[in-house]
C-alpha cells in the first residue's frame, strides 16, 4: 500500500508559516469580499487555540462549532487542531434538538458559535463567541507549550456527523492522517497552483469542504467562500466565479446541472474556470456531456468514495460520454488499497460485480455513537457495488440500500432514474417504493406525458421494474450541500 507525503504532519500546519514568503498573501475571500491573509489566519487560530485552552478544554476534547462559513469559522477549525482539541462543524441549517443531540452523543464540552446565544442554551456544555469579545484576555504562552507537546498525525482531529440508518446522529472520527492522505493525493491529481482560486460551496459538515480548506491553504491558493445559498440559487455561483476568477469548482452533479438548465455556464462569466471536480451523487452521462460541451476548456474529474474513506476512486474524463456510455467511477485514488468481494468476501472475477472493500490512510478512524466508539473494520465495506472493466476502472452498479424487491421482483432503483432521465424534458428523477408500489418522481419544468412516459420506460426496463405511479415536480428539495433530499422527497409525495 502506497503512504502519502508526510508534510504537514497536522491540519494546522496548512497555515504554518515559518519564514513563508506567502504570508501576506490572501488565503481566504468572503461571500462579502472581504479577505484575509495566510498570516491574519494564522493569529486567529492562535488566539482560538488559547481561548479554548483557556476555557478549559484539553487535547482530546469535543468542541462543536456553528458558524456560518467564514475565516472565522476556518480559523476555530485550525485552532482547534492547533491544541489538539476534536472538532465538530455542524449543520448551521438544523434544527436545536438536532444540535443538542449531535453534542449529547458525540461527548461535545463546548461550543463555538457565531450565533446569539444564553449560556445555559446547551447545559451543561459551555456555550463560546466565535469571535473573543472585546477585552477578553487571548495572549500569552499558551501557544507556545501546545506546540511543545506530544502528538501524532494520527491522533483524532475531527468528527463529521451523519444521520445514521435509524435516524440518530452519529458520527465519523477522522485523523489528521486520513484528512491529508486525501488532500496530498488531490493537490498533485489537479496540479492545484499557488494562483488557482478554490470556490467553496460545500457546507463544512459535508466532507467536499476538506479539500476546499486544506488543498487550498497548503497549496497557497485562495479559497473563494461562496455565499450560504449558491447551492440554491446558481446565479450567486457565477457572480463569485467571474468576480474572483475562480479556477478550480469542487461540487455536486446536481449543482452543476442546475447551472446547466439555467443557462449560467453560457458566455464569459465562468471562462476563467479549468478544473470542475464533481462527487456524491451519480451523474448521467447526457446530463455530463451537456456540461462538458458548454465548458470545452475545462478538465472534468469524478471523485467517488463514502465520508467514511474520503475519495477513495477517480476518474479524469478525456470527452465527453455518448448519452448510452457508462462513466467509471474511476481507478484507487488516495494511496487507497480498493479490492472487489463478493458476500462472502471473496474476490470476485474479472467483469463480475462485487462491493467496494477500501483500505488505506484515508479510511477513519470509526464511528462516535451516544453508545461510544466503534472502531472502523479494515478493509472497510463500502456498501457500494461496481465492476471492473477492461480498462482497469471501477464502474458504479448501485448500492446495497437501493437494490429493493418490489412485488416479488428484484430491482435496481438507479437503473430505473437513468431510464427516466433519458426522457426529453426531465431533468431530474428518484425511484422510491411506497407500499407495494414503484412511485418515479420526476423532475420537470413543463407537464410531462404519463403515458408516453410510462411506454418510454416500458421500452428500456424489465417488465418487473415499471414504475406503477408517476409524480411530476417542478424542483426536488435540497439538503444544505446541494444533493436531492431524497428522505424528504420520499415523505412529500408518499402523502
Amino acid at each position: 500500500m502506497a503512504e502519502r507525503i508526510e508534510y504537514p504532519l497536522f491540519l494546522d500546519q496548512c497555515v504554518a508559516l515559518a519564514n513563508d514568503v506567502d504570508a501576506d498573501k490572501v488565503a481566504i475571500v468572503a461571500a462579502d469580499g472581504s479577505t484575509t491573509t495566510h498570516r491574519e489566519l494564522k493569529r486567529m487560530a492562535e488566539v482560538v487555540a488559547t481561548r479554548l485552552t483557556a476555557a478549559g478544554l484539553a487535547p482530546g476534547d469535543r468542541v462543536a462549532i456553528l458558524a456560518r462559513k467564514s475565516a472565522e469559522t476556518i480559523a476555530a477549525f485550525l485552532g482547534a487542531s492547533l491544541t489538539g482539541i476534536v472538532f465538530v462543524p455542524l449543520d448551521n441549517k438544523a434544527a436545536p434538538d438536532y444540535w443538542r443531540a449531535v453534542m449529547s452523543d458525540l461527548q461535545v464540552r463546548a461550543l463555538l458559535t457565531d450565533r446569539a446565544m444564553a449560556a445555559d442554551t446547551f447545559s451543561p456544555i459551555r456555550v463560546l463567541p466565535l469571535v473573543a469579545a472585546p477585552g477578553e484576555p487571548v495572549s500569552g504562552n499558551a501557544t507556545v507549550s501546545m506546540l511543545a507537546r506530544r502528538r501524532t498525525p494520527h491522533d483524532d482531529a475531527y468528527i463529521l456527523p451523519t444521520s445514521g440508518s435509524t435516524g440518530r446522529p452519529k458520527g465519523v472520527l477522522l485523523s489528521h492522517t486520513n484528512a491529508l492522505s486525501f488532500v496530498d493525493w488531490a493537490i498533485r491529481e489537479i496540479e492545484l497552483q499557488p494562483d488557482d482560486a478554490v470556490l467553496g460551496i460545500a457546507p463544512f459538515q459535508f466532507d467536499l469542504s476538506v479539500f476546499d480548506i486544506y488543498a487550498a491553504l497548503q497549496r497557497r491558493a485562495r479559497l473563494v467562500l461562496a455565499p450560504e445559498l449558491a447551492a440554491t440559487f446558481p446565479g450567486l455561483i457565477v457572480e463569485a466565479i467571474e468576480v474572483n476568477r475562480v479556477s478550480v469548482l469542487y461540487t455536486v452533479p446536481t449543482v452543476l446541472r442546475t447551472l446547466l438548465d439555467t443557462g449560467a455556464l453560457a458566455g464569459d462569466a465562468v471562462a476563467s474556470l479549468r478544473v470542475i471536480i464533481y462527487a456524491g451523487e451519480p451523474f448521467p452521462a447526457p446530463a455530463l456531456a451537456r456540461v462538458m460541451r458548454a465548458l470545452p476548456n475545462v478538465s472534468f474529474y469524478n471523485f467517488f468514495g463514502p465520508t467514511e474513506t474520503n475519495v477513495c476512486l477517480a476518474h479524469r474524463l478525456t470527452a465527453p460520454p455518448a448519452d448510452g456510455a457508462e462513466v467509471p467511477i474511476g481507478t484507487a485514488a488516495s494511496f487507497a488499497d480498493i479490492r472487489l468481494v463478493d458476500p462472502a468476501g471473496a474476490e470476485v472475477a474479472a467483469g463480475a460485480i462485487g462491493e467496494i472493500l477500501v483500505d488505506g490512510p484515508t479510511v477513519m478512524k470509526g464511528y462516535i455513537t451516544a453508545n461510544g466508539f466503534m472502531p472502523a473494520p479494515r478493509p472497510f465495506a463500502t456498501g457500494d457495488f461496481a465492476r471492473r472493466g477492461p480498462d482497469d476502472a471501477l464502474y458504479f452498479c448501485g448500492r446495497r440500500d437501493q437494490q429493493v424487491k418490489v412485488r416479488g421482483m428484484r430491482i435496481e432503483l438507479p437503473a430505473v432514474d437513468d431510464a427516466l432521465l433519458t426522457y426529453p424534458g426531465v431533468s431530474e428523477a428518484a425511484t422510491f417504493v411506497i407500499g407495494q408500489d414503484l412511485v418515479a418522481c420526476v423532475g420537470a419544468r413543463d407537464p410531462i406525458d404519463e403515458a408516453a412516459l410510462a411506454a418510454h420506460c416500458r421500452s428500456r426496463l424489465a417488465p418487473g421494474s415499471q414504475p406503477h405511479r408517476f409524480v411530476r415536480l417542478g424542483s426536488f428539495p435540497r439538503l444544505s450541500n446541494g444533493k436531492v433530499d431524497r428522505v424528504g422527497l420520499k415523505a412529500q409525495v408518499s402523502n
